[in-house]
């Protein structure tokens, strides 16, 4: 393991470097996965209901809220035009 590889490197040295680098790439798609913003959904919005105070995400093409089954979002835009 002291046998010197090339310049000042020994053996042990490269198996340190070597580590490290697939240890990072293993770490990196977690890594990745934890510091990414997540992104807004197209198909969702987040509302607030009126009459019971639920607060949540429902669909803009049937939004309505799950505990009083009110129009929620683009839902309710619909019904006063």
């Amino acid at each position: 393991m002291e046998t010197i590889v090339f310049g000042n490197f020994t053996v042990m040295d490269i198996l340190i470097a070597a580590g490290v680098i697939i240890g990072f790439f293993y770490l990196w798609p977690v890594l990745k996965r934890v510091l990414r913003k997540k992104e807004a959904s197209s198909y969702a919005q987040i509302v607030s209901c009126d009459r019971c105070d639920w607060q949540g995400q429902v669909s803009k093409h049937a939004g309505r809220c799950p505990k009083c089954n009110t129009p929620l979002g683009d839902q309710k835009a619909k019904i006063y035009q």
